[in-house]
């Protein structure tokens, strides 16, 4: 499994053998990953109401074609986290990519986050926001799929994918 990030400092680097492993991988809840979403959320005003984000490093991988993933927490998760949303993201991929592409994975990931305040009940409910959102093409406008092109190129070397596969690789 890996333990080092080439991309950051050296108080970083975290020891994999205290992480969990369940199903043959290992959940990392990554403070770094937080720190780094909270600084995309004020560049983009990205609002998520009163929404607890939990951010999640899944080594080695979450699949061989899956970079990330924004998952909306069951009432058990919820229960015994107090997150309402978790972002996973393949922990190998993540140890390789520069800091401008965390960011913009990032940014893509919490476009997905949509709580919508309910005004006959008076309370928050958590939604996800499908791709098709406006949001994601302006991503695309703003800064272009480099970034998208880099995940890809950099999950088909990791894990000596074809041409096809490659092209599969999604978040």
């Amino acid at each position: 499994m890996s333990n080092a990030n080439i991309f950051t400092d050296e108080d970083t680097v975290i020891d994999m053998s205290k992480t969990p492993e369940i199903r043959g991988k290992q959940f990392l809840e990554d403070p770094h990953m937080a720190k780094l979403a909270d600084e995309v959320k004020d560049e983009h005003s990205i609002e998520v109401g009163p929404a607890q984000v939990g951010y999640l490093l899944v080594y080695p991988n979450l699949s061989k074609t899956r970079a990330g993933k924004t998952i909306k927490a069951s009432r058990e998760v919820k229960h015994y986290s107090g997150n309402d949303y978790l972002v996973e993201i393949s922990g190998e991929l993540w140890d390789m990519l520069d800091r401008d592409t965390r960011k913009m994975m990032l940014l893509h990931m919490l476009l997905h986050i949509d709580p919508t305040f309910k005004a006959k009940n008076q309370e928050w409910k958590m939604n996800l926001r499908k791709p098709d959102f406006s949001d994601f093409y302006e991503i695309n406008d703003k800064f272009g799929n480099e970034w998208y092109k880099t995940i890809q190129a950099t999950m088909s070397s990791l894990y000596d994918l074809d041409p096809k596969k490659e092209s599969k690789v999604k978040l």
